[in-house]
């Protein structure tokens, strides 16, 4: 008898991480051997940090059950996957048609580019209205390979990538066969999302609120001043959800502050359901649900029932998605801990048996790339079987060319080496060329700078007035930074001169400097401006009668600035 298939499901939770392992019986069905759980952080800061997580948790639990390789479904939280329902107006409502269309919404509904998600769709019946139910998933493709490489990083084989809803739908499903015909809202209540699933006789609705048990924990931990951890260890010990008016309230302050703030928070979450059902039935023409059916690791929290029951006015139970599924010994403490928290391992396990169930699969570029490699294994050994027969038949043909391949590369190896000679040759008339451009460079500066001295001398005496000032220096001006002007360029060029005088005490007094400023402003060698007149005139003394003669500075900009000898 070949033994059953078994395989790994891990449900990739924001607040913890749970894996089960199951395998098919003899009639088809499913049997859950083993189950872990471990907590992550719950700090939402910290979720850059979950792949590493992620990793550790997983080693831990295989270390711990013995197993090194394996195959394992991931199953995605809601939060990281971006889920539509589209009702689209196919005529005939045929896969074909649909096909057609798909790819065009896909754009128009995915508000990411299709080049930077995996996405996938699957046809879920119809709405009411009689439109086809096309449900599309998306995720960025970073986030997915990151979360499957911690995954496969601990020796798993990924099979499958799923959506948490839509795993939850499968186990649904499988579990509840005799109220498919009704209408249905199952109710996950996660750690940071809500998921809405209305199951009705061929339709399907989901929607996912983004507000959840970590909700309410921040809220705790506001009301008290505490860290989250602490609010929800208080949360889990203690906690429970306000019943309206005529109910008695807890007798412990502290229980009594908990449940009134769980039920604060949890009435924003109400809300949102009722207006998601709204839209169902307006919209979509969807009848209004009969029950509702609590799961999720938020679903322990004691009076949730009797909650959504007063403010939803119908029936409320909690989903039991073990029906008909063996459990082993040494699963039963695991089915314990996580009695109302088991539907998307359960949709996961689903891959062993022929239950009906959906459609898609959100693998990563990576994984499907080795999926494709190893299908193509057998047509690689053939190929390479062929390449081997070939190398035997090429083989006498290397032997008979191998005389006439040596006779070539002589040849070659003597074109070779008279094209080296060549190139060397013509690399010494290049460096000799370079050599001869450096040198009419440095005589072109020098002719240049023999001629530039005697013509600023000459601009300089003709443009100085015939009386009352001279000038007493001339030098290259190297700092005029705190005059506003940018200093000499790192080239060593100079830019601009120091100009340095006296003026005779006279009539005009110090307005011969700006005389002459002016005069220079028609020069053809310095460049200066009427505006920039302040700046050109750095020092101007002023007369106090004392002296017959006063200082004055100038800096003049040259319009042609040149390089003075080393």
């Amino acid at each position: 008898m070949a033994s059953p298939k078994k395989t790994l499901v891990l449900d990739l939770g924001m607040q913890s991480l749970r894996i089960a392992e199951f395998s098919s019986t003899e009639s088809g069905g499913l049997k859950l051997l083993r189950g872990a759980r471990r907590e992550l952080m719950l700090d939402p800061a910290l979720d850059t940090s979950r792949p590493d997580q992620i990793r550790l948790a997983l080693k831990d639990i295989l270390k711990a059950w013995r197993i090194t390789r394996s195959d394992v479904v991931c199953v995605l939280p809601a939060h990281t996957v971006f889920t539509r329902v589209v009702p689209l107006e196919v005529p005939g409502g045929s896969s074909s048609q649909v096909a057609a269309v798909v790819g065009f919404e896909a754009q128009q509904n995915i508000p990411f580019p299709l080049e930077e998600v995996v996405w996938d769709y699957v046809v879920m019946g119809n709405t009411p209205s009689g439109a086809v139910n096309v449900i599309f998933a998306a995720i960025k493709t970073d986030l997915l390979e990151s979360l499957c490489d911690s995954v496969a990083s601990t020796g798993l084989n990924i099979t499958a990538v799923l959506v948490a809803p839509l795993a939850l739908y499968d186990a649904f499903l499988h579990a509840s066969s005799a109220t498919a015909s009704e209408t249905t809202l199952l109710l996950d209540m996660g750690s940071r999302t809500s998921n809405m699933i209305i199951s009705a006789e061929g339709s399907f609705f989901s929607r996912s609120i983004p507000s959840g048990g970590l909700a309410v924990t921040s809220a705790i931990a506001k009301d008290i001043h505490a860290e989250l951890d602490e609010a929800e260890k208080l949360k889990i010990a203690r906690g429970s959800v306000a019943l309206g008016a005529g109910f008695e309230q807890a007798t412990d302050p502290i229980e009594a502050n908990i449940a009134r703030i769980a039920r604060q928070t949890l009435l924003k979450t109400q809300a949102d359901i009722s207006r998601s059902l709204s839209y169902y039935r307006s919209n979509l023409g969807g009848n209004e649900p009969t029950l509702i059916l609590l799961t999720g690791g938020m679903a322990y929290l004691p009076y949730l029932a009797e909650f959504f029951n007063e403010k939803l006015q119908k029936k409320t139970s909690f989903f039991n998605p073990m029906e008909d599924i063996g459990v082993a010994e040494s699963a039963h403490s695991f089915l314990e801990s996580n009695s109302n928290n088991l539907g998307e391992l359960v949709g996961g396990a689903l891959v062993l048996t022929s239950s009906p169930r959906t459609k898609i699969n959100l693998l990563p570029p990576s994984v499907s790339k080795k999926r494709s490699f190893a299908k193509r294994i057998p047509y690689l050994a053939a190929a390479v079987l062929f390449f081997l027969a070939s190398l035997g038949a090429l083989y006498g043909f290397a032997l008979q060319a191998t005389s006439l391949t040596r006779a070539t590369t002589a040849t070659i190896d003597k074109q070779i080496a008279d094209q080296t000679s060549i190139s060397n040759r013509i690399k010494t008339k290049v460096e000799n060329e370079l050599a001869i451009q450096q040198t009419t460079d440095i005589l072109l500066s020098l002719v240049s700078l023999w001629e530039a001295y005697p013509r600023i001398l000459t601009e300089l005496s003709t443009k100085v007035p015939e009386r009352y000032l001279w000038i007493t220096e001339i030098q290259p001006a190297v700092d005029t930074s705190a005059r506003g002007v940018s200093p000499n360029s790192n080239d060593g060029s100079i830019k601009a001169l120091l100009v340095k005088g006296l003026y005779l005490d006279n009539p005009k007094q110090a307005s011969v400097i700006d005389d002459f400023v002016t005069s220079l402003q028609s020069s053809d060698v310095f460049a200066v401006e009427e505006k920039e007149k302040s700046k050109i005139i750095t020092q101007r003394g002023s007369p106090n009668g004392e002296y017959w003669a006063y200082p004055f500075s100038l800096r003049i900009p040259l319009r042609n600035p040149f390089t003075p000898l080393p």
